[in-house]
């Protein structure tokens, strides 16, 4: 009994054992099981995440780089095919971004243009050489179009060139929806037109406008649209140049745009496989796209299953061994989750270090945590020295993701922005950086692809200051009208000055066609009849098919329908492969020239009309001596026609040789100098030759044609003075007759003024005994007549005294001591001389001179005579109760005498002939004063040869001041 029981309790025991080991058995299993599904789980969320990603990079590169071609194209213009193929060649398209099937361009060609756009693109395209079938715009139409011109790379993708966007609904809502956004847009799955095979594909199209920059309207984008740049990919391409191998695990599909509700989805790509694993699916947003991303995980390869047979008979050691998987299980996970992480991680490293971009990740302190060998080309800074430093060492501020909240960013606003940087060297980095940021378990990361715009920076500044000073040009040119229009002819550019001459506003004309509304309608019918043109839409192509300016007058037509004469100049703008592009004209307002040049037709014919008139000969040269101009006299004076002389060099055909019949060098002609040195020249000792040979004198002034200060000619005025010359000669002739009789007069006067002198001397010596009563007394009657005969004795002898002077002057024989005179004693003299003769009159006689006014260089005698003369004339033209008085004074180195008396003046018409020789005034002559005109000369030939001067001051019925100033020789000696 006790047997049986111990058995039971042994059994129940092996029993419970047994139950308790498969019990845990069983949810140690289960638990393993659960542990692998979730691991599982996150494997594939992780695998389906990373391809999306790699996928939404593989087209952000292709996007940046048809950003930069849209750059180039906004600030080159739209290029000649071979300038393309080099741009392309330097881009590597298909080396640098795997995937890509081709980079292109399309032009927006308007629909009038279409047929102009396809010759010169097929013309360009021959010159280029690239291979290219002839070029049409393909499917035909009569719209506007958006034709492929550009494509790279060539081969395998000529079937595109040409091919229109907005022929095909998918392509076209891509392209226009680019154009009123100004950003990227993808294309709703496609078949490419050079596809093959059967692949889906896409295209991603970035705008190009005609402005260096997007402009901020939708209407204004519309305006300035020049066409597109874009990448065609196909599908697989995208996927295999994105995962590699791993492409076969990725289902693509496009769930419709962005812009509106998903309605269902269209199919991108499927493998011809499916991959045996679980899927997970990530949505994106790609350029205005939506596309839902499915990701096949790995499959489980761990050993372990899920439920299996739990034999009771393992007992203890099941445990082990279950335990034992269990653990190996969940190693096994965790090793494919690190080999997956180590690949991917590799595999990102691979695609940073091998793109041309900087690629830049920082964690939440600001710290770099990845640097590619992009980032290291750009900052010049090696990974090893900025990896853990702070990125703001090269990006100041730092990545403007992490900047507001570092611990819980949120997705900036704008994910492309600009940033100021440095370079290693210190030199400045203008960057343009996308940003986004992301979570891990070791805390917030923020990724930056940064792309060097410095040059384009540099670029768009010059843009934008050139455009400035276009601007500043258009709005300063208010005295002219600059109209710009594009190739069709419509107005695009009204300044100011335009306004003001036309009087149009410029909303009223931008837009409209020039020749409609400012040409006269009827001029340009008459331009284009003159030019064989068919009308007027073809008159500036011809004018400007040499690709030079046309400057020409039209006529303008105003607002108020006034027509305008203007000068226009109009030049074509062209790109670089020559197409034009527009037209700029500026157009100056001629109307006050016109008039202007009809005051000067009307000046010139008057002046012709003058000239013709005028008495004297005429005639213009230019810079080359040739005539140019010639009135009717010159012409009948020379004995030429008026024409026959136009052109001639002037001094060969009249003034060749001197009057005595050598010949002249122009060098030595003073007219040749007068254009040479801009003088002025008077001769009257040349002669012109006439046609004839024979002479003509003539009198000439040559004078100089200047213009802008420039000497551009001469003008020659001359008179014929033949008769003149005869004159001349009857003159000179007579002038020597009267020199010899002056001679003889001279000699006459000297002869008989020395035959007189000796018996004047004896009669007055004679009178003056008998009035002395030397030889007795006289009788009153008889004494009255001998002082009447022994004064005008005296009379004549002083008369006698003053022609021997004036003879002795003019031969030349006057002379004057070099004594030393004291002026004192002498002018004392003076003063007592003619006192009686004053006092006899009536008068006062007054002297001011100091003892020591002077000593003088000269002859006493002569000096003596000067006072004298002065003296005697005061008193002689004074009536009685006048006064006279003499004052000397010393005045520096001069000694200063002057007479001044009240007299009777002198007129003031008359004084001017004072000290001419037999001078006397009409007063003195009217109050029967008796003189001989002869002392003031004589006195002025004395004070001059003893270098001295005299002046005279009078005033009718005042009286007069003679002035005389003689040079000190030294003091007095006391």
């Amino acid at each position: 009994m006790g047997e049986r029981r111990a058995g039971v309790v042994r059994w129940g025991a092996a029993v419970i054992t047994t139950a308790t080991v498969i019990a845990v058995a069983v949810v140690a299993s289960l638990f393993a099981a659960h542990v692998s599904d979730r691991t599982r789980e996150q494997e594939a969320k992780a695998q389906t995440a990373a391809a999306a990603s790699r996928l939404e990079r593989q087209v952000d590169h292709y996007v940046e780089a048809l950003r930069g071609v849209a750059a180039w194209l906004r600030t080159e213009g739209w290029p000649s095919h071979a300038e393309y193929r080099r741009y392309a060649d330097a881009l590597a398209v298909r080396p640098r971004y795997p995937g890509i099937q081709v980079i292109g361009a399309a032009q927006f060609v308007d629909g009038s243009a279409r047929a102009e756009f396809s010759r010169r693109t097929a013309a360009d395209l021959a010159r280029a050489e690239q291979g290219y079938p002839e070029f049409r715009i393909r499917p035909g139409g009569t719209g506007p179009a958006l034709a492929i011109t550009y494509v790279d790379p060539v081969g395998g993708n000529e079937p595109a060139v040409g091919f229109d966007f907005l022929s095909e609904p998918r392509r076209r809502a891509a392209a226009l929806a680019a154009r009123d956004l100004g950003v990227p847009r993808l294309t709703a799955p496609t078949t490419l037109v050079q596809e093959t095979g059967r692949q889906h594909g896409a295209l991603v199209m970035v705008p190009v406008y005609r402005t260096t920059t997007i402009p901020a309207t939708a209407a204004a984008r519309r305006e300035a649209f020049t066409g597109v740049v874009y990448a065609a990919f196909r599908m697989g391409d995208l996927a295999e140049g994105a995962l590699g191998a791993d492409a076969d695990r990725l289902r693509l599909d496009d769930v419709g745009s962005t812009a509106a509700p998903a309605t269902g989805s269209d199919p991108l790509y499927a493998p011809a496989t499916r991959a045996d694993g679980v899927p997970e699916q990530i949505e994106l947003s790609m350029e205005g796209r939506r596309w839902l991303v499915r990701f096949d995980a790995a499959p489980d390869l761990g050993p372990l299953t899920r439920y299996g047979p739990l034999a009771l008979a393992i007992g203890g050691a099941a445990v082990a061994v279950l335990a034992g998987a269990l653990l190996l299980a969940l190693t096994s996970a965790r090793s494919r989750a690190r080999v997956l992480a180590v690949s991917m991680t590799a595999e990102l490293h691979s695609v940073t270090d091998t793109a041309t971009d900087a690629i830049v990740t920082v964690d939440h302190t600001g710290s770099v945590t990845a640097w590619n060998r992009g980032a290291a080309r750009l900052f010049g800074i090696e990974p090893a020295g900025i990896l853990g430093a702070p990125v703001d060492r090269v990006i100041p501020g730092g990545l403007p993701a992490l900047t507001d909240s570092p611990e819980t960013p949120t997705p900036h606003p704008d994910p492309t922005v600009e940033l100021d940087a440095a370079r290693a060297d210190g030199s400045e980095l203008h960057l343009e950086a996308s940003v986004s940021t992301w979570n891990s378990p070791r805390g917030v990361f923020a990724t930056a692809i940064l792309r060097d715009v410095t040059e384009r920076r540099r670029a768009e500044a010059e843009i934008r200051q050139t455009n400035d000073l276009l601007e500043g040009v258009l709005r300063g040119a208010t005295e002219c009208a600059i109209v710009g229009c594009d190739a069709t002819g419509r107005i695009t550019v009204f300044n100011e000055g335009a306004h003001r001459m036309l009087g149009y506003r410029t909303d009223e004309v931008v837009g409209r066609s020039v020749l409609d509304v400012l040409h006269d309608p009827a001029e340009m019918a008459a331009v284009a009849d003159e030019l064989g043109v068919d009308s007027a839409a073809d008159i500036f192509p011809v004018l400007l098919r040499d690709g030079l300016p046309s400057t020409r007058e039209w006529t303008f037509v105003r607002s108020d329908g006034y027509k305008l004469p203007v000068l226009l100049t109009v030049t074509s703008l062209r790109a670089a492969d020559g197409t034009v592009q527009g037209h700029i004209g500026i157009a100056f307002d001629l109307t006050e020239a016109h008039r202007l040049e009809r005051e000067r037709a009307r000046l010139a014919n008057r002046f012709e009309q003058l000239v013709d008139c005028s008495g004297e000969g005429i005639y213009g040269l230019d810079s080359d001596d040739r005539i140019t101009f010639v009135n009717r006299q010159a012409a009948r004076s020379l004995g030429w026609d008026v024409d026959e002389l136009l052109g001639r060099v002037a001094h060969e055909v009249l003034h060749h040789h001197l009057p005595d019949g050598s010949p002249y060098p122009a060098e030595d002609c003073p007219i040749a100098r007068t254009i040479a040195h801009g003088s002025t020249n008077r001769v009257d000792t040349e002669v012109f030759w006439r046609r004839d040979g024979t002479p003509l004198a003539v009198e000439y002034v040559a004078a100089p044609l200047r213009r802008d200060g420039q000497i551009e000619g001469a003008v020659i005025t001359f008179a014929d003075i033949t008769d003149r010359k005869r004159t001349e000669q009857a003159l000179k002739d007579a002038v020597a007759t009267l020199r010899e009789i002056d001679q003889v007069r001279t000699d006459l006067v000297s002869t008989v003024s020395h035959e007189l002198r000796t018996p004047l001397t004896s009669i007055s010596g004679y009178l003056e005994l008998l009035l002395d009563g030397d030889v007795g007394p006289l009788a009153p009657a008889q004494a009255q007549m001998v002082q009447v005969a022994h004064r005008s004795s005296q009379r004549l002898l002083l008369l006698v005294e003053d022609l021997l002077t004036l003879s002795r002057i003019d031969a030349g024989v006057f002379r004057v001591r070099q004594d030393e005179v004291d002026l004192s004693p002498l002018l004392a003299a003076a003063v007592g001389a003619v006192t009686p003769m004053a006092l006899s009159k009536g008068l006062t006689l007054t002297s001011d001179v100091p003892a020591d006014v002077g000593v003088v260089r000269g002859d006493a005698a002569h000096l003596d005579r000067v006072l004298l003369n002065l003296l005697s004339n005061a008193v002689k033209f004074t009536p009685g109760g006048g006064a006279v008085r003499l004052v000397g004074r010393r005045v520096g180195d001069e000694v200063v005498i002057t007479v001044r008396d009240t007299g009777i003046g002198i007129p003031a018409d008359e004084q001017s002939r004072l000290f001419d020789r037999f001078f006397r005034s009409s007063n003195a002559m009217d109050e029967a004063i008796q003189g001989t005109g002869l002392g003031l000369s004589i006195v002025k030939t004395i004070v001059e040869h003893h270098g001295g001067r005299i002046t005279a001051e009078s005033e009718l019925g005042t009286g007069t001041t003679f002035t005389l100033t003689l040079p000190l020789h030294a003091a007095v000696r006391v």
